[in-house]
């Protein structure tokens, strides 16, 4: 997999929240932190789940805030049929229906498929039919990974958000109904490459849950009134510290996931839409599993997939913004 940094213009309290999120992964499990010095004894570490006692007052917002998802739980991809859900893999596809290829007549590659019969229900999002996911590989003028560049100066947030919506070099194609007779399916085979930013199959398994809206999330200030960078100031010196432990308490690491809140690495790009309903249809980070799936979009990057909610409820996936970035 080719790896490549995307130089998009950081919102002004990016460079804070990149420090908190460095000063969060230092004290991971996989990194402890240091041994105390002198001084005052510290807080216990907040963890995923536990509201920090500093935002204890704003609890009624928090939970205001929640919204359901789904995770995808990755698997080897043993006995997968072709109208299973999966990330990568070969794509399912009924006779008489073309692949999708990209404006140079190549083949896109298959990212993800869903099927909604196999998963949880999650309000707004369909019940069956199966969803897929291509993308292109390489990059160009026109794209990286099938997601729209912007070489416009000066940058243009709304043009860019435009650009995102234009399924020239990757595509979204929903199939209410699946056919589960191999005989009326065309076989296809896996489309890989070094210039793609997954390789390998993963069977899914799903789970549900409910998050906090984060701190990336355009949506944040519909609950506290204010950005991210407005909120915390409030806790003057100690800042850093209230965006370390909300980011705890909020965030929770996962490959994949539909619904919930967006975790961008860098800006989310729905910012230009803020009075618009944009909601995830399917969100990834870096990672995966041995003998399966895996997935890297640059530095601590991610993937994502928005769909406005009336469209989804209008099973209407044309107007899909695919996104990704990184740090």
């Amino acid at each position: 997999m080719a790896l490549y940094t995307l130089n998009r213009v950081r919102p002004p309290y990016a460079a804070w929240l990149l420090a908190a999120a460095t000063l969060l992964g230092a004290c991971s499990p996989d990194q402890p932190a240091p041994a105390p010095g002198p001084g005052p004894v510290p807080t216990p570490a907040v963890v995923y789940g536990q509201l920090p006692p500093e935002l204890a007052r704003f609890a009624a917002d928090i939970e205001r805030s929640r919204l359901p998802y789904i995770a995808l739980a990755l698997h080897k991809p043993e006995r997968l049929a072709p109208w299973n859900s999966s990330l990568g893999g070969a794509a399912y596809l009924p006779r008489g229906q073309a692949y999708p290829t990209g404006p140079d007549g190549v083949k896109l590659a298959l990212l993800a498929q869903l099927n909604f019969a196999e998963m949880p229900a999650l309000e707004g999002y369909p019940s069956r039919g199966l969803l897929q996911f291509f993308i292109a590989g390489g990059d160009s003028k026109e794209h990286i990974y099938g997601a729209a560049g912007d070489s416009g100066t000066p940058f243009d947030a709304e043009r860019y958000f435009l650009s995102l919506a234009r399924q020239r070099w990757f595509r979204v194609i929903y199939h209410p109904d699946v056919v589960r007779d191999r005989k009326q399916l065309q076989p296809t085979a896996v489309v890989a490459g070094e210039m793609l930013p997954m390789s390998g199959t993963s069977a899914l398994s799903f789970d549900t849950g409910s998050e906090p809206v984060s701190l990336q999330d355009y949506r944040f200030a519909r609950f506290f009134g204010k950005p991210p960078e407005e909120f915390f100031g409030q806790f003057g010196a100690q800042r850093d510290n209230a965006v370390v432990n909300y980011q705890a308490f909020s965030e929770k690491y996962r490959v994949a996931k539909v619904g919930g809140y967006s975790n961008p690495t860098q800006q989310d790009v729905r910012g230009t839409r803020a009075d618009e309903d944009w909601i995830v249809l399917l969100e990834l980070h870096g990672g995966g599993i041995e003998g399966g799936f895996h997935n890297e979009w640059g530095d601590s990057g991610m993937g994502v997939f928005y769909i406005r909610r009336q469209d989804l409820a209008r099973r209407d996936f044309s107007n899909v913004v695919y996104a990704w970035d990184n740090h």
